[in-house]
């Protein structure tokens, strides 16, 4: 308990060495629009509205306490004892209330106004998860929200104007010890090349680019332990080729089937019309016109001579 005391301690120290002092500054950058108190029963709703999902994604992380539990009632849940803190699309709630049930939060989530989802970000997906300290990382969106969880960093030009998103996280390693380690995102290869200089002259040599990735480990830190977390960072670019897929072979032998059917009719219809028509004609001539009876038969006089 000690120990889960001391780390709690140092993360809140490390983690957020600015926090209380910037919030309204940092909600501003994270698109904060509203909040709402509800009461249903016994069970007391905060709900935060923000402009978009990245926002409530980065103010739900900063809202995480460092020894809060993960819970199965939405995808971006945490838990301490009747708290829950969920994100969902552009919202944050805070829900309060005894034995929360997954029907309860979803029927919650489902009287949000203005309720919209978006893709996560692309950087979650890249950030190590090996050794990582349960609920460190925070979403940086802007200069604010650097300023406030890496101060370290807030010299250095990230490029936030330029479409970068990052990560911060803390690390704990076996045999090299803890670590903050700052993971940016950019749009390209050479943005991130260009960064990576500006980082190293900022936060020192512990600085690696894998792709569009820039990682940077910051504060005291070890070398070993650096260079152990960075070799954790690695960017494998994915690429989603949406080919039409292959049609049914059945289904172009069936409709060439039918063609020939439709076609066979088509051919069949023709050919008993004309012979009508002929049939008609020859009648007509036999009774109202000049066909002689030798025209009504073609006789071959064969003998044997």
């Amino acid at each position: 308990m000690l120990r889960s005391y001391q780390l709690t301690l140092l993360l809140l120290a490390l983690m957020s060495p600015l926090l209380g002092q910037n919030d309204s500054a940092l909600w501003k950058e994270y698109g904060f629009v509203s909040d709402q108190v509800a009461q249903q029963g016994k069970l007391s709703v905060h709900s935060y509205k923000f402009k978009d999902l990245t926002g409530a994604l980065a103010a739900w992380e900063s809202m995480r306490l460092p020894n809060a539990q993960p819970c199965n009632l939405a995808s971006a849940c945490s838990r301490i004892g009747n708290d829950v803190l969920i994100s969902t699309g552009n919202y944050v709630l805070k829900l309060t209330g005894p034995a929360l049930t997954k029907a309860e939060v979803e029927a919650v989530i489902n009287t949000l106004p203005d309720r919209h989802e978006t893709s996560l970000p692309a950087i979650l997906t890249f950030l190590p998860q090996e050794g990582l300290v349960p609920n460190s990382p925070r979403y940086i969106l802007g200069p604010e929200s650097l300023k406030s969880f890496a101060p370290e960093l807030s010299e250095a030009k990230p490029g936030f104007d330029e479409g970068t998103e990052a990560q911060i996280a803390a690390y704990k390693l076996k045999n090299a010890g803890p670590a903050r380690l700052a993971l940016f995102y950019y749009p390209t290869p050479e943005m991130a090349r260009l960064h990576a200089t500006d980082f190293k002259i900022h936060a020192g040599q512990h600085v690696k680019r894998s792709g569009v990735l820039v990682a940077v480990i910051y504060g005291p830190v070890t070398d070993d332990a650096a260079d152990t977390l960075l070799s954790r960072v690695s960017y494998e670019a994915k690429i989603t080729w949406n080919d039409p897929p292959p049609p049914n072979p059945i289904k172009p032998l069936y409709q060439l089937l039918l063609n020939i059917l439709y076609l066979s009719i088509i051919l069949s219809c023709l050919c008993i019309t004309a012979g009508l028509i002929y049939a008609g004609m020859r009648i007509y001539r036999r009774r109202y016109g000049n066909l002689e009876s030798e025209e009504a038969m073609t006789i071959l006089n064969l003998t044997g001579d």
